[in-house]
């Protein structure tokens, strides 16, 4: 059986039909077609029927999708297997990241990546923690960065830092909110009395104040439901609400005075946590990303932009020296 029209294949049933295949991989819809014929010819089976615009799989391509998933799987591995013998990591790996913590370390982590292990190739993914879990679980990452995540018997997890969440207010428009000009802090039982802006409630901050809220028997004051820390740091200095944010996602508004950070009565936090397949036979590639983000997380730590307890034995200072603080 020929590799390339079993890829062929493969790409039509995906795609559903020869010209969607043709267009997302860039190859001549004849040529396509070449090659799942050739492979229905050798099998001496019907794999596809066209059908209006695209294409229907009979009962034994079906079959054999579902058996190509298993020999691609198997290829992939044999690559990383032999790609463990060169003298450099190489190879891809998928990276995912929620906003916050993305706009921070995505740049450090990719610009370390290409000065130390150029034949790595880096996709970053971004999303909510929620969906970031289900990437992992599904096998489309290789490596995850997420907050409060779930436990799973077939998850590898590593809690990294224990940060701490802050009430975030507009220095000019403080005075528009009476609670938070009587103290330094902010009790949770007084956050109903600020309007806020957050993101929707799958969303591990918005869950974790809802499921305190409803202990308290409170009610959250939600005045604006925005997913996305741009728009969301816009409303806050345009006066329009507080939201409650870790300092990583807001230090270069905090540091240029636009924005003040209050403590929370009791202190709020949330646990960043690294998340991978355990059952995956991930290579030197991932290992290099891992150390990678590590390292980057110390170095944020060190240079007061990330706050919060690690959780796990620190990067040795000797590597640390390599990677510089926010600016390498």
């Amino acid at each position: 059986m020929n590799i390339d029209d079993l890829k062929a294949f493969i790409q039509v049933a995906e795609a559903g039909g020869y010209s969607r295949a043709a267009a997302k991989h860039r190859i001549a819809q004849s040529a396509l077609s070449r090659r799942v014929a050739r492979l229905e010819s050798e099998l001496g089976l019907r794999l596809v029927e066209r059908e209006g615009r695209g294409v229907r799989l009979t009962g034994q391509g079906q079959l054999l999708v579902e058996s190509s998933s298993r020999i691609f799987d198997e290829i992939e591995a044999v690559r990383r297997q032999m790609a463990e013998y060169s003298d450099e990591p190489r190879g891809e790996v998928t990276l995912a990241m929620p906003p916050t913590t993305a706009q921070v370390l995505a740049p450090l982590i990719a610009m370390e990546m290409s000065e130390r292990y150029p034949e790595v190739r880096l996709h970053m993914l971004e999303g909510f923690s929620g969906t970031i879990h289900n990437w992992v679980v599904d096998g489309r990452v290789d490596l995850a960065l997420l907050y409060e995540p779930e436990e799973r018997s077939d998850i590898k997890l590593t809690p990294l830092v224990r940060e701490p969440l802050y009430l975030f207010v507009a220095k000019s428009h403080r005075l528009k909110f009476p609670i938070l000009q009587e103290n330094d802090v902010v009790r949770f039982s007084d956050l109903p009395k600020v309007p806020l802006i957050m993101p929707n409630k799958s969303h591990s901050i918005r869950n974790m104040l809802e499921r305190g809220a409803m202990e308290r028997r409170l009610q959250l004051n939600v005045a604006f439901e925005v997913d996305g820390i741009r728009a969301t740091k816009a409303m806050v200095q345009a006066g329009l609400g507080c939201t409650v944010s870790s300092y990583a996602a807001v230090y270069e508004d905090v540091d240029e005075g636009w924005l003040e950070a209050i403590q929370t009565q009791p202190p709020l936090t949330w646990t960043l946590s690294l998340e991978e397949p355990k059952n995956k036979d991930l290579g030197r590639a991932v290992t290099v990303v891992r150390s990678v983000i590590l390292e980057k997380l110390q170095a944020l730590k060190e240079g007061g932009y990330w706050k919060g307890r690690f959780l796990n034995r620190p990067v040795p200072s000797t590597v640390r020296q390599k990677t510089g603080g926010l600016k390498s």
